[in-house]
């Protein structure tokens, strides 16, 4: 694949062109990425006063008896949405489920732990931790990039 990259302040909006002989896997995956890129945010509740959080600054998403949470390196906000909203909303901006009450920002991860139970364990950079389930375990390499099962 080459990429070509053209930059002038004359431009007055980013334009992309693909140019291939046929429609591919490749060029439909860009397409999807292109797509969930548009620019989203979360609106977070904290003792009554609203904010715009950034999906980017969000470590995890997690559900706390009937309410769902994010944590940030700033506190903790409470979401509107559910969790399966939040994730098909997120899904290919570098978040992704690892528990039926967790969705977690792969790119907030500090380390994850791998223990003798075959559990793994997700430490976040602010010192949270977060357990992956088993079912989401091969969800989770498979995102990273370390395979499956």
């Amino acid at each position: 694949m080459k990429i070509d990259i053209d930059i002038d302040e004359n431009y007055k909006e980013t334009t992309i062109t693909i140019k291939a002989p046929e429609m591919n896997s490749e060029i439909a995956e860009i397409l999807q990425k292109l797509k969930n890129t548009k620019s989203k945010s979360i609106i977070g509740k904290d003792n009554q006063k609203m904010y715009i959080l950034n999906p980017q600054d969000i470590l995890v998403f997690y559900s706390k008896g009937q309410k769902v949470m994010a944590d940030t390196i700033d506190g903790t906000y409470e979401i509107k949405q559910k969790l399966y909203e939040l994730e098909d909303e997120l899904r290919g901006i570098s978040f992704v489920r690892i528990s039926k009450f967790a969705i977690v920002n792969i790119n907030k991860i500090k380390n994850i732990e791998m223990f003798f139970n075959g559990s793994l364990i997700v430490n976040f950079i602010n010192g949270r931790q977060e357990i992956i389930s088993r079912r989401y375990v091969a969800k989770v390499k498979e995102y990273i990039g370390i395979g499956g099962k």
